[in-house]
C-alpha cells in the first residue's frame, strides 16, 4: 500500500494502521496571536524543503486549552501554532468520500489527538481531522485583534482539503462536514457564513449543535472585556503581551467554577458572518442543495443533575443563556418544577429547539433534503449518541448492537451517497418535511416518529447566549 503524498504544504510519509494509512500533523496554515489564519507555504523553507519527505506518523501540535498548564501532560504538545490536520484514508490512489470532522468541547477544549468519530476510521471513507484555535485564542474579541480567528482556521482546513484531495485518495465532490456540539456549532456557522468555499460542501452530520451559538459583537466583547476584569487586565489589547501559557491562565482563572461552553463562538462581524446570516443559510441551501443530519438527544445536560437547584437557578442557567435567562424560564418552565424539569429545560432550550429551528428553517424554506433524529441512547445525555457509535461492539450490551449496526449504515450510505438506508431492514431515514418525521433512536429501537407537537415558542431568541 503506498503511504506517500505530495500536497501544496509538502510530502508526507505516512504510516499503516489496519487497512487505512494515516497522516498526522500535517500543516494547512499558520496561526499568529489573535490574527485569522495564514496559509502555510513550503516554499518559505527554501526549493530544497519542497521535494523532502516528511514523516507525518506523530500528532501535531494541539490547540492551547486548560491541558497545556498540566505539567505532567508530555506526551502532547500544545502551542498556538497549532494548525494541522490528520488524515486517515483507506487507499491514497483511492477516490472515497471525504468525511472533515470539526471537535466539539465548548470552543473551549479538544483536538485532532483525540478523535471524537472514530468509527469513521473502519470505513471505506477518507477521514480529516483539522485542529482549530479554541477560546481566546480562536474566538475571542481582542482590541486590534481579527474576529472569527477560529471559524477562519476552519475555512482554511477546508481548502486545503478541496485543493489537495486527490493526492490522499478524496473524491472533492463528495464532501461531508461532521461535528459534535461546539464543532457542529462551527458546521452550521460556515454554511451561514459568506464564505464561497462551502458551495463545494455536499453533506453535513451535525450532532448537538446549530447556529445557536452565533452571537452579536456585544456579547463577545463584554466576554473578552470580563475575562480582563476578573485579572485586573486593563484593556483586551494587552492579552497580546502574555505568553501562551499565560493567555490560558488568564482565560482559566475567569472561567474557573462556571459552565462556560456558551461564552465563545461565531460573532457577526459583517464580514465572515453578517447579520441575515439566516438569509446567508438559505441561499446557500437553494444554490447548492446541501443536505443535513440534524441530531440532538432528549436529555441533554442530564449530567447536571449532581448540582442542587439553587447552583443551577442562580449561576448554571446564566453561565448558559446570560440574559436570555429570564425569557427562556418564563417560556418553558411551568410554575412548578422539580430538579429534572429543570435539567430538561436546559437542555431542551440549549440544543433541541435550537436545531428543530434550524431543521424547520431549510425544510420551510428551501428544498434541501433534511433528516432529523432524536437520541435516547446512554440516557440521552449530551454527546451520548457518538460515544454509542464508537463503542466496541464486544462491550455493548448485546440487544444493542444491531441496533447499532443499523445506525452506521444509515450514516455510512448518507456519507456515501446522501440517501440513508438500510437494505437488511428496509429502512429509509425519514425526511423532516410537512409532516416534521424525526428518527428516534433508542438503544435497541429506530423509527420514525412525528415531532409535528414539539413546536417551539416563536418569542424564543435563535442566539442562545447574550451580554
Amino acid at each position: 500500500m503506498k503511504k506517500i503524498m505530495k500536497t501544496t504544504t509538502g510530502t508526507y510519509h505516512g504510516i499503516v494502521d489496519h487497512t487505512h494509512v494515516d497522516f498526522l500533523g500535517v500543516p494547512y496554515g499558520y496561526g499568529r496571536r489573535f490574527k485569522r489564519a495564514e496559509e502555510f507555504s513550503i516554499a518559505k523553507f527554501g526549493s530544497n524543503e519542497v521535494n523532502k519527505l516528511h514523516y507525518a506518523v506523530h500528532h501535531g501540535i494541539q490547540p492551547m486549552q486548560n491541558g497545556a498548564l498540566d505539567q505532567q501532560n508530555e506526551k502532547v504538545a500544545f502551542g498556538e501554532n497549532c494548525l494541522n490536520l490528520d488524515i486517515c484514508t483507506p487507499d491514497v490512489e483511492g477516490k472515497y468520500p471525504i468525511v472533515i470532522e470539526f471537535y466539539g468541547g465548548g470552543f473551549l477544549k479538544g483536538g485532532n489527538y483525540s478523535k471524537q468519530m472514530s468509527w469513521l476510521d473502519h470505513e471505506s471513507i477518507v477521514h480529516v481531522v483539522p485542529n482549530y484555535r479554541l477560546g481566546l485564542f480562536g474566538w475571542g474579541k481582542i482590541q486590534g485583534g481579527d474576529t472569527n480567528v477560529g471559524l477562519s482556521d476552519q475555512l482554511m482546513a477546508i481548502q486545503w482539503v478541496i485543493d489537495n484531495a486527490q493526492s490522499f485518495g478524496g473524491d472533492v465532490e463528495n464532501i461531508t462536514l461532521a461535528g459534535l456540539s461546539a464543532g457542529a456549532k462551527s458546521i452550521s456557522a460556515l454554511m451561514a457564513s459568506n464564505s464561497a468555499i462551502l458551495d463545494r460542501i455536499q453533506k453535513v452530520i451535525l450532532f448537538s449543535g446549530g447556529v445557536q451559538t452565533i452571537r452579536d459583537m456585544q456579547t463577545a466583547e463584554k466576554v473578552a472585556a470580563r475575562i480582563c476584569q476578573d485579572n485586573n487586565i486593563k484593556a483586551t489589547q494587552d492579552l497580546f503581551n502574555l505568553t501562551d501559557d499565560g493567555l490560558q491562565l488568564v482565560q482559566e482563572r475567569s472561567l474557573d467554577d462556571h459552565i462556560p461552553t456558551n461564552w465563545f463562538g461565531p460573532v457577526i462581524d459583517d464580514d465572515l458572518i453578517s447579520a441575515d446570516w439566516q438569509e446567508k443559510l438559505l441561499q446557500r441551501a437553494k444554490r447548492t442543495h446541501f443536505k443535513s443530519i440534524i441530531s440532538a438527544a432528549n436529555n441533554e445536560l442530564e449530567t447536571l443533575k449532581s448540582k442542587n437547584i439553587g447552583d443551577l437557578e442562580d449561576t448554571v442557567m446564566t453561565d448558559l443563556f446570560g440574559e436570555n435567562s429570564q425569557i427562556l424560564k418564563q417560556t418553558l418552565l411551568n410554575d412548578t418544577y422539580s430538579k429534572n424539569d429543570f435539567v430538561k429545560i436546559m437542555g431542551l432550550a440549549m440544543y433541541v429547539l435550537p436545531a428543530r429551528r434550524m431543521a424547520e428553517l431549510l425544510a420551510k424554506n428551501t428544498d434541501a433534503e433534511v433528516y432529523c433524529n432524536l437520541s435516547n441512547v446512554l440516557s440521552g445525555r449530551h454527546g451520548g449518541i457518538v460515544e454509542y457509535l464508537n463503542t466496541p461492539e464486544e462491550e455493548l450490551n448485546i440487544d444493542y448492537r444491531k441496533n447499532r449496526q443499523y445506525l452506521l449504515e444509515l450514516l455510512r450510505e448518507f456519507i456515501v451517497s446522501g440517501k440513508p438506508y438500510v437494505e437488511e431492514i428496509k429502512y429509509e431515514w425519514t425526511l423532516f418535511d410537512d409532516d416534521r418525521l424525526a428518527l428516534e433512536l433508542d438503544p435497541d429501537d429506530l423509527k420514525s416518529i412525528s415531532v409535528i407537537n414539539q413546536r417551539y415558542p416563536d418569542n424564543l431568541p435563535w442566539q442562545t447566549y447574550k451580554l
